[in-house]
């Protein structure tokens, strides 16, 4: 697990005003926004969804809860976001709830997964989702949400890029594992098997595929730093890695690795948000946004229509916590008091 969620961090903050609706309307149907995914405490399953919309200000708490008459879970990872759906991956609760985008109604619920973390579309009638307990990457139907199948890899499974046929997939977790998580696994979805596999540095934690074709993986070093913390940039046609840059310390925690809409722009958080261009040959000196004091950054994400930038806090991970919103300058906009462990961020555009 990251080093940094071990860790109980008691933050007294001032909340700024932000035009919070008090209820939901039975019919109502969001504008562009961002979803917020809670994750609640663990098996506390008080996982919440909030609904964020920048051009009016208005925000939404407990949306899947109001909406659907039903609790969301224990522990929300992540959401995926394709056609009319956002997918929500219930980590504990070994389940995905579907529903619809716009309105947040539950359209259906895929079952019988272990401990799933991330889902990633193939097709209209294809999914892979990765999990932490599994050694197998489980195939499912996102039109029917049925699972349909498995791939095995031998190893637990975090986040996941596609480019072309071809799936990219972070084995970012040792728990529990023979095998030395310092591998990003490559499977050939036209058919369903792994075909490859890519030494990096110890526990990828993030992806992402930039504009030219390039796949950035983001590696803490282990929760134990058993080595210095690094980033890779491996072309996705030939598995080769480009460059590797590494940090100056072992004890440093880079995590949250993410693009910018043009894919031309890659930001981490390591205390503090970093931004350098895809075609840089080495890591920035400075924070693009400094971790101010009583400010803590656990998730990030960045806006692919204005470029604006969150982050969240999570105080103690027992009351509601914090999302923080900059510009794509940097510059800071507002705060808002979401859920419990706000931990991932969904954008919702047309």
């Amino acid at each position: 697990m990251r080093k940094l969620l071990y860790l109980t961090i008691v933050v007294s903050i001032l909340f700024s005003a932000c035009k919070k609706e008090s209820g939901t309307p039975q019919k109502f149907i969001v504008s562009e926004g961002v979803y917020i995914i809670n994750q609640g405490g663990f098996n506390a399953a008080n996982a919440s969804l909030s609904y964020f919309q920048p051009a009016d200000g208005k925000q939404f708490d407990n949306l899947f809860t109001t909406v659907n008459n039903a609790p969301l879970g224990d522990v929300a990872q992540s959401m995926a976001i394709a056609g009319d759906f956002a997918y929500i991956v219930v980590n504990n609760s070994g389940l995905i709830y579907g529903m619809d985008r716009w309105t947040a109604e539950h359209k259906g619920t895929i079952n019988g997964l272990s401990s799933p973390r991330n889902m990633l579309l193939i097709s209209n009638d294809k999914a892979y989702v990765s999990d932490l307990y599994s050694n197998d990457i489980a195939i499912v139907n996102p039109s029917t949400y049925e699972k349909t199948g498995s791939i095995p890899v031998n190893r637990s499974t975090e986040e996941m890029v596609m480019s072309g046929s071809n799936v990219f997939v972070a084995h970012w977790s040792g728990f529990s594992q023979a095998l030395t998580n310092n591998k990003v696994l490559v499977i050939d979805a036209g058919h369903d098997t792994m075909i490859d596999s890519i030494t990096v540095g110890i526990e990828p934690n993030s992806m992402v595929l930039d504009k030219n074709s390039h796949i950035w993986v983001l590696c803490s070093g282990g929760y134990d730093n058993i080595e210095i913390p690094s980033l890779w940039k491996i072309d996705a046609a030939t598995f080769n890695v480009i460059d590797t840059l590494f940090f100056p310390e072992a004890e440093l925690n880079p995590s949250g690795l993410k693009l910018s809409g043009a894919g031309d722009a890659v930001f981490f958080l390591n205390n503090g948000v970093y931004k350098m261009s895809v075609n840089d040959i080495k890591l920035p000196d400075a924070a693009f946004i400094k971790q101010d004091s009583g400010r803590y950054f656990m998730a990030l994400g960045v806006d692919p229509a204005n470029g604006d930038i969150y982050t969240s806090n999570p105080l103690d991970y027992q009351q509601n916590g914090i999302v923080y919103r900059f510009d794509a300058g940097g510059t800071f906009i507002e705060e808002m008091e979401t859920g419990i462990v706000p931990g991932a961020f969904g954008f919702n555009y047309r």
